[in-house]
């Protein structure tokens, strides 16, 4: 068992000041995925986890998705930027703010903080992912909206990818990590143990939102909840 926390203080001693420096100006989204790539990698070294990633036939690594994904651990968070080769802004909740490296992300606008308490500012999340997607970025959404430790199975979606998706023209790219949960989750302890293992991601076809419109939403999530889930029940 390795305390996933203090491997993070550890590697965040390291990315900080290279954050803080250089992470600015006008090439800031490569900068910061390369400072991104480098945390996650070692990261992962630290606490034992490799992964396995199985992309599907559709994906293309030039092209530019709001991707979804189902959400049970910090892991989650981690392998992203280890999975997708494009550069992409985390639409994440405010509270993770309280994370020291991943709040120089957000306070450097690289990524979107939610602030669920107030519908002004949840709104202003959403443009502001409009923002990033026009200029070519990628947007992650853990479309569950937060997770729950003694809940394994995959929550209720809400609807705010799917109308960005539609509202944007641009593809949604479901993504299922199937066992984050049993290598680390405690949500209310983030410098608990993690367990070395290996972390199995399957990269799903995406779904074309060019021809939907608002009426076409609830479908969407339905397919894309269905597509997530279904993966999650197999067992190979």
């Amino acid at each position: 068992m390795v305390y996933f926390g203090l491997s993070y203080f550890l590697i965040g001693l390291l990315c900080a000041p290279y954050i803080f420096f250089f992470v600015r100006g006008k090439k800031i989204y490569v900068r910061a995925k390369k400072v991104k790539v480098f945390w996650a990698k070692w990261m992962c070294k630290a606490i034992g986890v490799k992964i396995d990633i199985n992309f599907h036939k559709n994906f293309d690594s030039n092209k530019n998705y709001v991707v979804c994904a189902n959400h049970i651990s910090y892991l989650d968070i981690i392998l992203m930027y280890l999975i997708l080769p494009q550069d992409f802004a985390f639409l994440g909740k405010s509270e993770l703010l309280k994370w020291p490296i991943i709040r120089l992300f957000f306070k450097r606008r690289v990524d979107i903080p939610v602030y669920r308490n107030s519908i002004t500012k949840a709104a202003r999340c959403l443009e502001e992912a409009k923002e990033a997607l026009l200029k070519g970025r990628s947007v992650i959404i853990f479309p569950e909206g937060g997770w729950d430790d003694r809940i394994k199975e995959l929550r209720r979606f809400k609807n705010g990818a799917f109308q960005l998706a539609i509202d944007s023209k641009v593809s949604i790219l479901p993504l299922t990590f199937k066992n984050n949960y049993d290598l680390f989750t405690d949500s209310s302890d983030f410098s608990g143990g993690a367990k070395p293992g290996l972390a199995k991601v399957v990269v799903h076809d995406s779904i074309e939102t060019t021809s939907l419109s608002r009426k076409d939403l609830i479908s969407l999530k339905d397919k894309t909840f269905s597509v997530i889930q279904k993966e999650l029940l197999n067992e190979d």
